[in-house]
């Protein structure tokens, strides 16, 4: 796995091979994003952004981030993923998969200061809608980048990390969080690890923790979790 950056960057290109895939049918990914985004009343399953509301999102926009998930811990949205098939197929080919969403940051809106949940990942972005490279930021630690429409970037997001969109207009990427290499956990490993342990309050309102388990263990979320 080679890196375009010198050892000393937080940001890494071409991380992954499968990194490449995603970039060659970028324009794919983002019209399909663009098809749940924007024209949600003719897609043939049901649809569900997600609304973000960490204390650490300062935005005047009551939907200043969400996402849009396809795999949450090893739990398919299968709705999501029939409503996106070439992003779901392209989805599928990715080795320790662990999350993977759409995630949408509004105007003027920043994610300040925070740190990620887990050294046993690594933070992917497609970068899919890019309104401006001087107003839409991503800094880890003390280094600070923009993204690059069809490019991925790779990061380890459980070092202190923000991210922001000064424009007017929404920022977009594909996010995948996978197995870190470097670590002693595969992709399963860490699903099992995390749902075992759940103890975020919105999360549990969804389902308690023998139901999120029993989802983990069929691999796929029931069609009523979207209305909750």
């Amino acid at each position: 796995m080679q890196s375009t950056n010198s050892d000393t960057s937080y940001f890494m290109r071409n991380k992954f091979p499968w990194a490449s895939l995603l970039e060659e049918n970028w324009k794919d990914i983002k019209a399909e994003m663009q098809m749940v985004l924007d024209h949600s009343d003719v897609l043939p399953n049901k649809n569900r952004w997600f609304l973000a509301h960490p204390h650490y999102v300062k935005s005047q926009d009551k939907e200043a981030w969400k996402t849009y998930e396809f795999y949450f811990f090893g739990i398919k949205q299968l709705n999501h993923c029939l409503n996106c098939p070439k992003t779901y197929a392209l989805l599928q080919q990715i080795p320790d998969l662990v999350t993977a969403q759409f995630s949408v940051l509004s105007p003027k809106t920043r994610v300040e200061p925070h740190l990620g949940y887990s050294r046993m990942v690594l933070r992917n972005h497609l970068a899919l809608e890019i309104p401006s490279q001087d107003l839409c930021k991503i800094k880890v630690e003390d280094e600070e980048t923009s993204w690059t429409e069809g490019q991925v970037i790779t990061f380890d997001d459980s070092k202190m990390h923000e991210a922001w969109n000064l424009s007017d207009k929404r920022r977009i990427v594909l996010m995948i969080d996978v197995a870190n290499p470097e670590g002693e956990y595969n992709g399963e490993q860490i699903n099992r690890y995390k749902i075992e342990n759940i103890d975020d309050p919105f999360l549990l309102n969804i389902a308690d923790n023998k139901t999120w388990l029993e989802w983990l263990d069929k691999g796929i979320f029931p069609e009523e979790s979207l209305n909750k």
